[in-house]
C-alpha cells in the first residue's frame, strides 16, 4: 500500500476537516509522519486524534494511523517539515498563511488542496499563498484539485486528482510522497484551470442537489451537467486557463464527483433548497462550510466582468439569494432550457 520507494518524511496538513484527515491518511499509509493542526478555534478534532485516533467530528468511523500527530501550535506543526498539505476553507486561507508562512522550512513544498478563490480579492488559492511566502518558496506552491471524496479516499478507494504547478520537479516531489497504489497524481501545467475548475464545480452542484430535493432523476442531472460543463470551460478561458482542462479530472471529473455524491456538502445544501428551504434554514442543517454559496457570488462578479453569459450560475444565484421557497427560480431555468 504504502510508496516504498521515497525517503520517510515529516508532512504537516494544515486542517483537520473531512478531506484534511484523509490526506494525512494517505500520507501516513505511505509512511510518512503527519504533523495535523486545525485552526484555535475548533481543536475537538485534535483532540479526538491525539484521545482516539479518531476524528469522530468529521471522519467518524476511521481509525487513524499513531504515525497522524495532533499539534495545537502551528508552529509546532510546521517544525522541519519538508511539505505542507493547506486544506482549510478557501475564505480563511489568507489569514492562515499570512500568519504560518514565517514558519515553513526552507526548500518545503506547499501543496494546496483547499483550492477556489477568495470570495473578496477573487484571487485564485495559489496565488494567495505565494503573496505570503518569502519568494525562494514561491516556485515550490502546487495545487491539487479533482474528483475526491474524502470518506472514499479514507476507505482506501482508488482516487485520480490533477497536481499543477509550473515546475516538474516540485510535482514529482509531491507524487513521490503522496501517490500510492490507491492515490494517482496526473500533472498538467494549468494552475488556473484546475483552480476554477475545483471552485465553481461546487455552483452547479448545488443545482444537482436540488434535483434530489425535487424528486428529479438522471435525465434531469445529466442535461445540466451538461450546461454546467460549458459555462465552467467559458469562465476557464476567461481567466487564462486552457480550454481542455475543462474535460480533465480538475473539470468534469470533480463536477460529476462532487454533483453526484451524497457526502457533498453542496450537494446535501443544494437538496435543501430542493424540499424548499430558504439557504438561512437549509444553513441550519448543515454544521460545515457550503464553499459554493461564496464561489456563487465569485462566479457572478467574474462573468459581469468579463462578459460571460452564465444562465445556470444565475439561476443558482437566486435560489441561494432568495429570501422564499427558492423552487420556481429553478422550474422555470428548466422550462427554458436551451431557448
Amino acid at each position: 500500500m504504502s510508496n516504498k520507494k521515497t525517503t520517510k518524511q515529516k508532512v504537516a496538513v494544515l486542517g483537520a476537516g473531512n478531506m484534511g484527515t484523509a490526506i494525512a491518511m494517505v500520507l501516513a499509509d505511505n509512511g510518512h509522519t503527519v504533523h495535523i493542526w486545525n485552526w484555535e478555534g475548533d481543536i475537538k478534532p485534535l483532540q479526538d486524534i491525539e484521545k482516539y485516533s479518531e476524528n469522530k467530528k468529521y471522519l467518524r468511523g476511521h481509525t487513524l494511523s499513531k504515525r497522524i500527530i495532533a499539534k495545537y501550535n502551528i508552529m509546532e506543526a510546521l517544525e522541519g517539515v519538508t511539505q505542507v498539505y493547506l486544506v482549510i476553507p478557501s475564505h480563511v486561507l489568507e489569514h492562515t498563511i499570512a500568519f504560518a508562512a514565517k514558519y515553513i522550512p526552507d526548500n518545503a513544498v506547499i501543496i494546496d488542496v483547499s483550492k477556489g478563490l477568495d470570495p473578496n480579492t477573487l484571487r485564485i488559492t495559489p496565488h494567495i499563498i505565494q503573496k505570503h511566502v518569502r519568494p525562494k518558496l514561491k516556485k515550490n506552491v502546487v495545487a491539487i484539485s479533482g474528483p475526491a471524496i474524502a470518506a472514499q479516499m479514507a476507505e482506501r478507494k482508488f482516487t485520480a486528482m490533477n497536481i499543477a504547478g509550473k515546475h516538474n520537479v516540485v510535482i514529482k516531489k509531491v507524487q513521490a510522497v503522496m501517490e500510492n497504489d490507491y492515490t494517482r497524481l496526473v500533472p498538467s501545467n494549468d494552475v488556473m484551470g484546475i483552480q476554477i475548475g475545483g471552485a465553481f464545480k461546487n455552483v452547479y452542484t448545488i443545482a444537482i442537489g436540488m434535483c434530489d430535493g425535487l424528486e428529479f432523476g438522471l435525465n434531469t442531472k445529466a442535461a445540466l451537467l451538461t450546461y454546467a460543463l460549458d459555462e465552467i470551460q467559458h469562465m476557464i478561458v476567461a481567466m487564462g486557463g486552457n480550454k481542455s482542462t475543462a474535460y480533465e479530472l480538475a473539470g468534469i471529473g470533480d463536477l460529476i464527483g462532487t454533483s453526484l455524491s451524497p457526502h457533498s456538502r453542496n450537494r446535501t445544501f443544494g437538496h435543501y433548497l430542493g424540499d424548499g428551504l430558504t439557504t438561512p434554514e437549509a444553513l441550519k442543517k448543515i454544521t460545515q462550510v457550503v464553499e459554493g454559496i461564496d464561489a456563487t457570488y465569485a462566479l457572478m462578479r467574474l462573468a459581469r466582468e468579463h462578459h460571460i453569459h452564465a444562465p445556470f450560475a444565475h439561476m443558482v444565484h437566486q435560489c441561494i439569494t432568495s429570501k422564499t421557497d427558492p423552487r420556481p427560480a429553478f422550474i422555470r431555468f428548466l422550462q427554458q432550457l436551451g431557448t
